[in-house]
């Protein structure tokens, strides 16, 4: 059995031991495999904010120290000693490579081509002030990421030149060997078209969670994608499950239910992440957001497109075997029915209605997210008048109350903040 530096044994596992056995190795298109492995960094002080990183240097955040240091321990006990590691020279991910580094005993680079997107003037402000302050420019970013340049920045398609140019120089220095680069969300995107063959407009489909391990075997055939986005350390010393256990587990579902404003999206990507199950997200907003005009629906149209949206976020909850946290709850959908207006198709209120109430029992916690706090910033979608919200949120509240199973309701004060939103559903 190897072992790691420190002298503890490697754990057991599906980990690649870095050697094939003979008859394997007669068979295989090349017997020179590089090993790269992807870490992305650990959370830094405010992503729940939605600000607009970059290459801001920013460090590692207390809960993203503790993050990396789990998945450096995770590495080091669980995967062969790398040859080398290359890192970001960016505070957040050299933070995490310098304890992978020290925990396995491997030598550490810094290489400026591993750095984040480039976002110009954007960089260290939010979503919300920058599409205030360049609407234009914001939809036509979002419309075309891959070629449009954030204001004074690069784009996507620049740096994807970028690191693809590291990558072939990367390849035939080492190749043969076991690399670990850390690094950002883009530049990990940026590898994975390139390595997979996917198109670099497609790069968002990939969405490895911060302090997450992603693996990739490299050979003269092609690529194969080992492990996407795991995040194994957040597992470390929990015990094994009994027979009886395991035979009762069951994807664990969590809504978020609320008006705009009140915090949902962020703390649902937050939790999403920490539980390392997909984030459901809204699909009104993102409609919104490209350039869907309401105005024009009448009520038929109304109630077949609440209709289709519930259907479409069910069947993406069910496509996850590990569970989901989605941005609404079936009786968010319930209160949009009521909210517009939709009820006087008494027969096709009766049955959504109905629907609706059945499907909240599915969900293990919904987290009503409390009208009146911060607020609601002008986003160019949303309404920002507080009452009209407080409308929705009074007939969302009323059903709740009336349909909703009271030990799966879990009501956050309105006096929050993201941290302890997040701390109070985990427990």
């Amino acid at each position: 059995m190897s072992t790691p530096p420190d002298g503890a044994p490697r754990r057991s596992g599906q980990a690649f031991t870095g050697r094939f056995d003979a008859n394997t190795e007669r068979i295989l298109p090349s017997r020179s495999v590089t090993h790269v492995h992807l870490l992305r960094h650990g959370a830094v002080q405010g992503m729940e904010q939605r600000i607009v990183r970059g290459q801001l240097d920013e460090p590692l955040s207390t809960a993203g120290r503790a993050e990396s240091a789990a998945l450096a321990r995770w590495f080091a006990r669980s995967e062969p000693r790398p040859d080398v590691i290359v890192a970001s020279d960016l505070a957040r991910c050299r933070e995490l490579a310098e304890l992978v580094a020290e925990a396995c005993g491997a030598p550490l680079e810094l290489d400026a081509r591993l750095r984040e997107q480039s976002m110009g003037r954007w960089e260290g402000l939010t979503w919300a002030e920058i599409t205030a302050a360049e609407p234009a420019t914001v939809t036509a970013y979002w419309n075309d990421y891959f070629r449009v340049q954030p204001s004074g920045g690069e784009a996507f398609q620049e740096l994807a030149l970028r690191v693809a140019t590291y990558w072939e120089e990367l390849l035939a220095r080492r190749a043969g060997r076991r690399i670990v680069l850390v690094t950002h969300i883009g530049v990990i995107r940026v590898l994975l078209c390139r390595a997979l063959g996917v198109p670099g407009e497609q790069a968002l489909r990939f969405a490895p969670a911060t302090a997450s391990h992603t693996a990739l075997l490299v050979g003269e055939a092609g690529c194969v994608l080992n492990a996407l986005g795991e995040r194994p350390w957040s597992f470390a010393d929990v015990p094994a499950p009994s027979a009886s256990a395991r035979a009762s587990t069951r994807p664990k579902r969590v809504a978020l239910a609320g008006s705009a404003g009140t915090g949902k999206t962020t703390l649902g990507r937050r939790l999403a992440a920490e539980l390392g199950v997909p984030f459901v997200e809204e699909r009104m907003r993102k409609r919104l957001e490209d350039g869907f005009d309401v105005h024009a629906l009448g009520l038929s149209d109304w109630r077949a497109l609440i209709e289709g949206d519930w259907e479409a976020q069910r069947a993406e909850e069910e496509a996850s075997p590990a569970g989901s946290v989605s941005d609404r709850s079936s009786l968010d959908y319930a209160a949009f029915w009521l909210h517009y207006g939709l009820s006087d198709e008494r027969a096709a209120t009766e049955r959504f209605l109905a629907r609706m109430f059945a499907e909240a029992r599915r969900y293990d916690r919904i987290v009503v997210c409390p009208w009146g706090g911060p607020p609601i910033a002008h986003d160019g979608v949303r309404s920002t008048n507080r009452w009209t919200q407080f409308r929705f949120q009074a007939a969302l509240e009323g059903l709740v109350e009336r349909f909703a199973d009271p030990a799966r309701v879990l009501r956050l004060p309105v006096a929050s903040e993201i941290e302890e939103r997040v701390a109070r559903v985990l427990a």
